[in-house]
């Protein structure tokens, strides 16, 4: 029986440890705050950096799910390196050390001139944040056989700022490519990544999660402003200069397919077009309150 641990239980956790479950492994999951958690998983309350060596669980897996409590580089200092260090200092000295799964950012990626990217580019901060999520990358592959997965923007249930800027008709920054991924597809990502490496194969240190159809902020919202039936806050006459992203980058990652993954949301359309019901009941329970 596969044990796995997931150091952050949160949504993303969550997801990734019902699959385990289903699968027949034994399942710890971790969160800093709160005492819910899926069936058939024992929780533990407590923040990693306080565990005590003696109070890691063994583990075949580790993921490792954290999410800043703000920009800054404070931020992901204790978000990101300071719980991957935890990690290392928890299974120091153990007789077989578990592998590692590190739930990371294209933000590593600097690029911001439309340039391409994929698996093989070299990861260039641009920012402090994107540096601290780099020095975590490489504390855990220094020490473990661990796969950093770069996620695009995270979308799905519940995630609903952009759609309702788009609503209230908050107007509309200068237009820059955008990648995306859905929350379910992140989460089938890195169950068929785990399966991988609990089949002790050799994956590369880092790899690309995103739905691989990069698109313009302008087109997403657009597509949102039609299916909302809410006009865009644009002016009536528009250059075409204005329709060109002005910064950005363009994501397609390849490792994901060869290991078999195919995402439920290929594109922004189908992805928001899933949440779109769920958002109209959101807004008319919300206003119901009001």
């Amino acid at each position: 029986m596969a044990k796995v641990l997931i150091a952050g239980c949160g949504d993303l956790g969550q997801g990734v440890a019902r699959h385990f479950v289903a699968k027949g492994a034994e399942v710890t999951g971790i969160r800093r705050s709160g005492t819910a958690f899926p069936e058939g998983v024992k929780g533990i309350t407590q923040d990693i950096t306080t565990l005590s060596a003696k109070d890691w669980p063994e583990a075949d897996l580790v993921y490792l799910i954290m999410t800043p409590s703000g920009r800054t580089a404070e931020a992901y200092q204790a978000a990101y390196v300071d719980t991957a260090q935890a990690v290392v200092d928890g299974f120091k000295g153990r007789t077989t050390p578990p592998k590692v799964i590190f739930v990371s950012s294209t933000s590593v990626y600097g690029e911001s001139r439309g340039e391409w990217i994929d698996d093989t580019s070299p990861a260039v901060a641009a920012s402090p944040t994107a540096e601290k999520i780099l020095q975590a990358e490489a504390i855990l592959v220094e020490n473990f056989s661990a796969t950093a997965v770069r996620c695009s923007g995270i979308y799905g249930p519940g995630r609903y700022r952009l759609i309702e800027g788009v609503h209230r008709g908050e107007a509309w920054s200068l237009n820059q490519w955008t990648n995306r991924i859905h929350r379910d597809d992140v989460v089938s990502a890195l169950c068929i990544t785990g399966e991988h490496m609990l089949a002790d194969q050799t994956l590369p240190a880092h790899i690309i999660a995103s739905d691989g159809h990069p698109a313009s902020m302008w087109e997403v919202k657009l597509w949102l402003s039609a299916r909302l039936q809410v006009p865009p806050p644009l002016p009536d006459t528009v250059s075409i200069t204005d329709y060109l992203p002005s910064r950005g980058k363009r994501i397609v990652g390849q490792t994901l397919k060869t290991l078999g993954w195919r995402p439920d949301y290929p594109s922004y359309i189908s992805g928001y077009e899933s949440m779109l019901p769920d958002y109209q009941a959101w807004l008319a329970q919300r206003n119901t309150q009001l």
